[in-house]
C-alpha cells in the first residue's frame, strides 16, 4: 500500500466494458515528509469515496488485492486502486 495525493481525473467518453463505471483518478505518490515521490498513475476509485483533487488517499498496488477492492468481478487488469481517503497521518519519531 501507498500513500497519495489525487492530482488528476481521467475523463474518456469511450471505455472498455469491464470499466464503465469506474472513476478512474491520477494519483502521485508522497513519502512520510509529504513531499512527491514517483510518477503519476492512474487508480480506480475502489473505495467510491468521491476522493478528489487534492485528497489524500490510501493506494493498494497489487492486481489481484486491487481488482478485489474496486469490487470487479471481470478480468480486466487493475493495477492501482484508491481504498480510502485519509484524514490525517502522524508519524513519530
Amino acid at each position: 500500500m501507498l500513500i497519495a495525493r489525487v492530482v488528476g481525473n481521467v475523463i474518456s467518453t469511450q471505455k472498455h466494458e469491464d470499466y464503465k463505471g469506474h472513476k478512474l483518478l491520477i494519483v502521485k505518490q508522497i513519502g512520510a515528509d509529504g513531499e512527491f515521490c514517483g510518477p503519476e498513475m492512474i487508480a480506480v476509485d475502489g473505495a467510491d469515496s468521491d476522493a478528489g483533487i487534492g485528497d489524500l488517499v490510501l493506494v493498494i498496488q497489487e492486481g489481484q488485492g486491487a481488482r478485489y477492492a474496486a469490487r470487479c468481478d471481470h478480468p480486466g487488469p487493475i493495477d492501482l486502486c484508491v481504498i480510502a481517503v485519509v484524514d490525517m497521518i502522524h508519524v513519530s519519531e
